[in-house]
């Protein structure tokens, strides 16, 4: 719904840079106007508002209890004005500087590095450092301008802005199941199976596998563990067992190879949204914002390759 003002913001603008010079002259100077029309809009203003702004004399100006606190408002709005600017101009410019980022290892090395190398590709004057943390990072404690995290945000001076959902499924090579004994076709089979376990759904994330409003907790025989999904994958590839995988960043060329096949794919894994987590004062740095759109850009090629 569309309101109409009683008043000319850039009047109300023209309003702070009086009180500022404590002289219509000399406002007027600055502003590159008459001081005629300067005095016919601060007029107009007070009239718009139905309260005085001003005492004038012909020695001094003088603020009005009232004109102080409207004073105070146009100060704000000049803010608000020139980060709005600041946001503008800075999109027109090309992105550059450092970018220090922090990735959870869980998120693999394939999927870091494609982001990383299309960023640095497509934006020459920008310096990347991308570092694989085993645990949560924090973007100003531990010294970084970029995080990627999971879970809800704790820190209200922080920005979260979401880049996907880490759909994960279960999986095995085409070998290994093709020597087993019989198909697996209910989720208690895989109590009696060798387990690799990334250990991403460890602490707060059960091994649980939802199908509807079904729930069923594994208990796996865990034959090999890793907190990296690369390592993991590489075990599942050699057939020593069956494991939880994201699809979008580090299966999606083996689901088209063939050479993983999901298991039981109509249980799944709980979901995990992933984050990209940055602090309030870099929200206008376009060298982020460029960061965070190579990432996404990424995420939905990898995503519309599995989807094949």
């Amino acid at each position: 719904m569309e309101q109409n003002l009683p008043f000319n913001v850039d009047t109300l603008l023209l309003f702070g840079k009086v009180v500022e010079c404590r002289s219509l002259s000399k406002a007027a100077a600055l502003l590159g106007m008459p001081k005629s029309t300067v005095s016919r809009k601060i007029s107009k203003l007070e009239s718009d508002l139905g309260i005085k702004l001003l005492r004038k004399n012909t020695h001094q100006i003088t603020v009005t209890d009232l004109g102080e606190q409207v004073y105070e408002h146009s100060l704000k709005i000049q803010a608000e004005a020139n980060e709005v600017r600041a946001l503008v101009e800075g999109s027109k410019q090309e992105p550059q500087g450092k970018l220090r980022v922090a990735i959870p290892v869980f998120v693999g090395i394939d999927y870091a590095s494609r982001v990383g190398a299309t960023f640095l590709q497509r934006y020459p004057r920008s310096q990347l450092e991308i570092r694989l943390v085993d645990d949560m990072a924090h973007p100003v404690k531990d010294g970084y301008d970029v995080v990627f995290g999971v879970g809800p945000l704790q820190d209200s001076t922080l920005l979260a802005r979401k880049l996907f959902t880490l759909e994960c499924f279960l999986c095995a090579s085409t070998a290994f199941l093709a020597n087993l004994p019989e198909p697996i076709t209910a989720p208690t089979q895989l109590n009696q199976q060798p387990f690799v376990d990334s250990d991403f759904h460890a602490g707060q994330h059960k091994l649980v596998l939802n199908r509807g409003r079904k729930h069923y907790e594994l208990s796996p025989l865990i034959r090999a563990r890793a907190n990296n999904f690369q390592v993991c994958k590489q075990y599942i590839l050699q057939g020593l067992g069956i494991g939880i995988m994201p699809k979008q960043i580090i299966c999606s060329g083996e689901l088209e190879e063939g050479t993983i096949l999901p298991v039981l794919p109509e249980w799944s894994p709980t979901s995990v949204d992933v984050y990209m987590i940055y602090p309030f004062q870099l929200s206008f740095s376009n060298l982020i914002s460029a960061f965070y759109d190579t990432a996404l850009e990424i995420i939905s090629e990898n995503a519309a390759m599995t989807a094949q």
